[in-house]
């Protein structure tokens, strides 16, 4: 008897992991802005940027890992880019267009010294009160996304304030104060992580104001990634099958007794 509770156990087990790995196997997006200087010291891709414009850098941001692939922009101009993108895998997220546009003139901050420093070396900035707006559009219509934001430099005092102006805000951290340029500071100094939901065409803005009181706005990059919920069905085909597998159990070890 304990033996087959044993693997009533372990088959249930396996069919709540396979249900719960729906929640989060999705495409990772990563953008850095402002930097096109790669680290990656390895032997993928010669260790050198791919024609779609993508580099693999060895330190890992908030989401993901290390090693990833990131859609790297040297530069925001007075007009903004709009451009393909791929995932932290480099493949090609079809569909899926970025644009990146700015309020007014942009120059560039160097930084050294930071936490990952691909991500906060180089970061176009404007002046007090300008407007940095990311745009994506092709995305999964009416789904809930992740988006980490990165803006920060110490010296400056420059954060960002986030706001999500296509789609929905749902939950988050949507101010980071500057304070610190190292991710393993927390959430709220160096980055901000908030939770939005696409519009019903899949679209989904999301500006940068930079954090009151500072001089310049400041942005390093983000990154995507999208939370989606089981279909019904998937949920009542799990729950049915562990309900087959108990009244299986059940009648043996009636038969059994």
């Amino acid at each position: 008897m304990k033996t087959k509770l044993i693997k009533l156990s372990l088959c249930s087990c396996a069919l709540a992991m396979c249900l719960s790995s729906t929640l989060y196997a999705q495409a990772l997006l990563n953008v850095k802005i402002g930097e096109t200087a790669n680290d990656y010291t390895g032997g993928v891709g010669g260790g050198g940027p791919e024609l779609n414009g993508a580099y693999q850098e060895v330190a890992a941001a908030v989401l993901g890992s290390g090693n990833s692939w990131w859609n790297e922009y040297a530069y925001v101009a007075s007009a903004p880019f709009m451009v393909s993108v791929v995932d932290s895998g480099d493949n090609a997220m079809s569909g899926v267009t970025l644009t990146v546009a700015n309020s007014g003139g942009t120059g560039l901050k160097t930084t050294a010294g930071t936490n990952p420093n691909f991500l906060f070396n180089n970061q176009p900035y404007q002046n007090a009160g300008g407007v940095f707006t990311i745009t994506l559009a092709g995305l999964a219509a009416n789904t809930e996304y992740e988006f980490v934001g990165y803006a920060s430099r110490t010296s400056s005092g420059a954060g960002a304030s986030w706001a999500v102006t296509t789609g929905t805000l749902n939950s988050g951290t949507t101010l980071n104060d500057g304070t610190s340029m190292d991710i393993t500071t927390g959430v709220g100094k160096s980055y901000s992580e908030f939770f939005a939901t696409t519009d019903g065409s899949g679209n989904l803005a999301v500006t940068d104001s930079g954090n009151p009181g500072t001089a310049i706005t400041v942005l390093a990059g983000f990154q995507l990634e999208a939370v989606v919920v089981p279909e019904p069905s998937t949920i009542v085909l799990t729950l049915t099958a562990l309900g087959l597998l108990a009244g299986k159990t059940l009648i043996r070890r009636q038969q059994n007794a």
